[in-house]
């Protein structure tokens, strides 16, 4: 099964019979790395289990038919960010059972092992952001300062790799969101969809699906876009960019509201191109895998996405290889 022109191919499984949503995802030394996220080992969460944060990093080398369990994290977390540097994989706050956190991290891979160096922390505690890099900066658009969706926020930290320093730019004139999907494509940034907060009828904050489209460079600012065709959010980010082309894969439209269950049907499979060139969108038929909460990179010429959930409470540990064919 493929999504207009992508060609999908099954890599090894991560070595986790539940798999992982939220986990961070790069490369560094052409090694593929995956890190934290969390998932429920033990009880599923539609029998009242709890919510399990990994510290576990693995890694996976070209040509490889398996993963390897290449060490652990300073700490268990998921639900962050993740640009990939020539120094290493950037790890972007995210949160854990304390709550959310500022802390980020530069992850490297030696001679089987990760090395994992602390760099400087974003401005305020983040999860459920998005990342994309641009040159030597890495921008940060979006999410909430703590789990439980209690906030959403439009903020934009710029993080130097030069000088290990986080500046504040323009915030995004559209809602506040989190879990929405970002791309970098001829230096500019494009950000999509995701979720926003609303007041429900008992006072208390509820989601509010998105389909606004935004484009900012340093240059011009931000730029209101066409906005997709339809709701969006937690499909894998940054979005893989195939010649020249935005693509949203799969991830949460809002169609589906039922509560997590073992015969929820999922999320949909639908996705969404968009040409940043003619500022238009269009559907692509059905993706190979339905999947939300993952993060998605590129190696090897071809997009990886890793794992995320197949629906609520039920994770995948499936890695997937997209190109175009």
């Amino acid at each position: 099964m493929g999504t207009d022109n992508l060609k999908w191919e099954e890599l090894p499984e991560l070595p986790d019979k539940e798999g992982f949503a939220g986990s961070y995802a790069g490369v560094y030394n052409e090694t593929l790395l995956v890190a934290g996220g969390a998932n429920f080992p033990e009880t599923p969460l539609w029998e009242g289990g709890k919510k399990k944060w990994t510290d576990a990093v693995f890694a996976l080398c070209p040509g490889a038919e398996r993963w390897e369990k290449a060490g652990i994290l300073p700490e268990p977390m998921g639900y962050g960010a993740t640009v990939s540097l020539p120094v290493g994989v950037v790890l972007i706050g995210g949160c854990n059972a304390e709550g959310a956190t500022a802390r980020c991290y530069r992850l490297s891979y030696h001679d089987g092992k990760t090395v994992c160096d602390p760099l400087a922390p974003l401005p305020i505690p983040l999860t459920g952001h998005s990342a994309a890099l641009i040159g030597e900066d890495v921008y940060v658009v979006g999410g909430s300062t703590a789990p439980g969706e209690q906030d959403a926020q439009n903020r934009l930290f710029v993080y130097s790799t030069v000088t290990d320093s986080w500046c504040e730019q323009t915030p995004l004139p559209g809602r506040g969101r989190f879990l929405h999907q970002m791309a970098a494509v001829d230096g500019k940034l494009y950000v999509l969809g995701g979720i926003g907060l609303k007041p429900g009828k008992d006072g208390r904050m509820q989601r509010d699906m998105l389909n606004e489209a935004w484009q900012y460079s340093a240059n011009d600012g931000w730029q209101h876009l066409t906005n997709l065709p339809r709701f969006c959010a937690a499909a894998p980010t940054p979005a893989p960019v195939l010649g020249g082309e935005i693509y949203l894969l799969g991830g949460d439209d809002g169609t589906v509201r039922l509560p997590a269950s073992a015969t929820h049907p999922g999320f949909h499979s639908a996705s969404l191109c968009y040409n940043p060139a003619t500022d238009e969108w269009r559907e692509v038929g059905e993706v190979a895998a339905a999947r939300a909460v993952l993060p998605c990179v590129e190696w090897c010429g071809r997009a990886i996405i890793v794992n995320g959930e197949q629906s609520p409470g039920k994770r995948s540990n499936q890695v997937w290889s997209i190109c175009l064919d």
